[in-house]
Formats: C-alpha cells, structure tokens, sequence
C-alpha cells in the first residue's frame, strides 16, 4: 500500500509538469512553420497571390528577356543614331560643295553626282532599318506589357529565387 500512496504522490506532483509538457509539444506541432521570407518582382506596389516556382521561373525568364531585349535596342539605337549623324555631315558637305563644282569639267560634275548617288544610297540603306528596329522596340514594348501584367508587383518566396537561380 505504501507503494501506491507514494505513486499517488509522485503522480500527483509531476502530473501538472506532464500536461504542460504534452501542451507545448501539441502546441509546437501545430505551430505555423517558420516564415520565409518574401520579395517582389519588379517595381510596382507587391499585391496578389505568392508566384508558384513555375510562375517566378517564368517571369525570372521573361525579365531576363526584356533585359536582353533592352540592351540590344540600346546598341542598335546606338548604331542607327550615329549613322544618321554621319548621313547629315555628308549632306551638310555635299551642299556646301555644291557651289564649288566646276560645272563646266565634266569629270568634276561626275564626281559630285557620284558622292550624292552614294549618299542617296546611304539614306536608302537607312531607311531600310528603320522599320526592322521599330518592330523590334514595338516587340519589346509588348513583352515589358506582358511582365507588367503578369509578374511586376508579384510577391515571391526567396528560397523560390535562390533554388532557380542555382539552377534547381
């Protein structure tokens, strides 16, 4: 009998220790797991729902696109803006020329028609590349567009972002 009332003792001391313990181990499972942290895509105010991966690996591409996209626009802007400056120097020169032909030597009038020829095909040339470079700015508008509806502003998990960036 002694054995018993002193299991009823011990029982009754560690009884309130065990049910706190069992609380906190309940408690601990159920608990939310710990937060990751989150980012946002582009510049615009963060809303909507978390980028699944396969969202944020699009969207990662499609900036990565863009990117490039701009880049090449810049150097091809770059390009068609000196050739225009260098198409109005030679206009600028083949009118200040003009007056100093000697027009009645045949071979002088021939070689300034030839210059000019030259410059009209130079001008040709350039025109042509116009409209290519116009549809490749408009193909980039559309694609900046596409991101702004569908990924600017969009929040992400960070770990999301390592793991693609790594290639996972």
């Amino acid at each position: 009998m002694r054995f018993v009332t002193l299991s009823a003792s011990l029982n009754r001391r560690l009884m309130p220790l065990l049910a706190a313990g069992l609380a906190l181990a309940a408690a601990s499972l159920h608990a939310a797991p710990p937060k990751t942290r989150e980012g946002t895509l582009g510049g615009g105010k963060a809303g909507g729902p978390i980028l699944s991966v396969a969202q944020l690996r699009a969207c990662m591409a499609q900036q990565a696109r863009i990117q490039a996209g701009n880049e090449e626009a810049e150097k091809a802007k770059a390009q068609l803006t000196a050739e225009r400056a260098d198409i109005d120097r030679e206009a600028a020169a083949l009118k200040n020329d003009l007056p100093g032909v000697d027009r009645t030597n045949k071979e002088a009038i021939e070689a300034y028609v030839a210059r000019a020829q030259g410059h009209d095909k130079r001008i040709d040339d350039y025109e042509a590349r116009v409209p290519a470079f116009n549809a490749q700015v408009e193909t980039l508008n559309a694609e900046r567009a596409s991101y702004a509806k569908g990924c600017d502003g969009r929040r992400y998990l960070e770990d999301d972002y390592k793991d693609i960036k790594a290639g996972k």
